[in-house]
C-alpha cells in the first residue's frame, strides 16, 4: 500500500472514532452543546475550524499562537476537529 492510501485510511479511521466518542446515544448538535459553552472561547475556536491555520485562528481571535493551539488540541481531543495538512500547511477543519 501506498503512503498515500495508508493516510487516507488514517483519516478515515479517526473521523469514524470521533464520531463514536461524539455521539453515543444522543444526536451531534446535541454532542457538540454539552462539549462547547455557548459564547466560549473555545467555541469561537471552533467555529473558525474551517481550514484556518492556526496562526489566522490567533489573528481572528486576538490571542496568541500557543493559546489557540491548546485549545485546538483540547477540541481535536474531544473529537470536534481534525488537523490535515493541505498545500504544505497544516490546517484545523470541524468534523461536523
Amino acid at each position: 500500500m501506498s503512503e498515500e492510501t495508508l493516510k487516507g485510511i488514517q483519516e478515515s479511521l479517526e473521523d469514524i472514532k470521533a464520531i463514536l466518542l461524539i455521539t453515543g446515544n444522543s444526536s451531534i448538535e446535541d454532542a457538540k452543546k454539552r462539549l462547547l459553552k455557548e459564547g466560549s472561547e473555545q467555541a469561537k475556536i471552533y467555529d473558525l475550524c474551517d481550514g484556518k491555520t492556526t496562526q489566522e485562528i490567533a489573528n481572528a481571535v486576538q490571542k496568541s499562537p500557543e493559546y489557540v493551539a491548546s485549545n485546538v488540541s483540547l477540541l481535536r481531543r474531544k473529537g470536534l476537529i481534525k488537523t490535515v495538512e493541505r498545500e504544505g500547511k497544516k490546517v484545523h477543519e470541524q468534523r461536523f
